[in-house]
């Protein structure tokens, strides 16, 4: 017997809501349908692609995610974030050092960074300059035609 059970359209509407929601506040779906226990990955890709008007929930929810990790790299970025470091002698604490840990922000930054690169490249990734003026000669370009099958 399946752990999942039979949705009507209005159970399944409701789901996909609060899966949306879930996925707009930064989370991840598999992470998400873990939460809530609705349905299987399958079944709510399955739901997306039979029903539009879900699908445009998702693509909204997606894009929405996006805007949500690009506020917490702000936040992340300009935060305090102070790391406490505790020296004891003989089992009693003598000094608590409270600094900012730099390193701890720029891995979750470059982190989400990447995470929005990947996530939508066109506004997020990387872009790569060729300046005109550039002293090093580009001696080879090699084209991958990735619709040519001829393998």
């Amino acid at each position: 017997m399946s752990k999942y059970k039979k949705y009507t359209e209005e159970e399944k509407q409701d789901a996909v809501r609060r899966i949306c929601d879930d996925i707009a506040s930064g989370n991840p779906l598999t992470v998400t349908l873990q939460t809530f226990g609705v349905v299987s990955p399958s079944t709510f890709t399955m739901w997306l692609k039979k029903n539009p008007e879900y699908n445009e929930m998702y693509k909204e929810a997606q894009k929405h995610r996006e805007n949500f990790l690009f506020d917490e790299m702000m936040r992340i970025a300009f935060s305090e974030s102070p790391k406490e470091t505790k020296k004891y002698r003989n089992g009693e604490l003598v000094e608590t050092i409270v600094k900012d840990s730099v390193d701890d922000r720029r891995l979750k930054i470059n982190t989400l960074k990447w995470m929005l690169g990947k996530m939508n490249p066109a506004k997020y990734g990387e872009k790569v300059i060729v300046d005109e003026a550039a002293t090093t000669p580009i001696t080879a370009i090699r084209f991958i035609d990735v619709n040519d099958s001829t393998d």
